[in-house]
């Protein structure tokens, strides 16, 4: 009975330790470019149209605006810094989000890559490594049924490049 009890004690304990240590470190970096947990991605989400899209960004840091497309550049420290871009059809809704971060330090690029990635298996459950070197999740939106794809790339080589693309696949 106590060799019973010794035994599930140490395999629960390995499993403790096992767990925590399959946890990547946190980025620093991680709230900020988020911004907001509500939606696909900072707030927005597939579908919208370009005015509510409009609003969740700061107007202060806008590059380029037309009428199907935004353009964000974000400094996040020094040396460090993200755009965000958001693509709209032709009836002004929105397609596709996609941001990408720029670090000095690779290490900072792929703490943050892993950072995101237990972030969307957690959300979308286990993401697939793709032959192009992309980590991709499907879902289907439950206002509208329509398919979407979220695809990250660490694109590292000799200083931190990450990029996350949210997209229709049905547009």
């Amino acid at each position: 009975m106590i060799k019973n009890l010794a035994h599930k004690t140490f395999l629960l304990l390995f499993t403790s330790v096992f767990l925590l240590a399959c946890q990547h470190e946190k980025s620093p970096y991680f709230s900020t470019i988020l911004k907001s947990e509500k939606g696909h991605f900072r707030g927005a989400e597939i579908g919208n149209q370009f005015n509510n899209i409009k609003q969740l960004e700061n107007d202060s840091f806008l590059v380029d605006q037309m009428e199907d497309y935004l353009h964000y550049e974000y400094t996040l420290d020094m040396g460090n810094s993200y755009t965000v871009t958001y693509d709209f059809s032709a009836e002004e809704t929105l397609y596709e989000i996609e941001t990408t971060a720029y670090f000095d330090l690779i290490s900072d690029g792929e703490i943050l890559f892993n950072h995101f990635e237990d972030y969307f298996n957690h959300k979308y459950g286990s993401g697939k490594k793709e032959d192009d070197g992309y980590t991709t999740w499907k879902t289907v939106q439950k206002k509208t049924g329509t398919n979407l794809e979220i695809a990250m790339i660490d694109q590292s080589i000799s200083y931190g490049i990450i990029t996350i693309k949210i997209r229709d696949l049905d547009y």
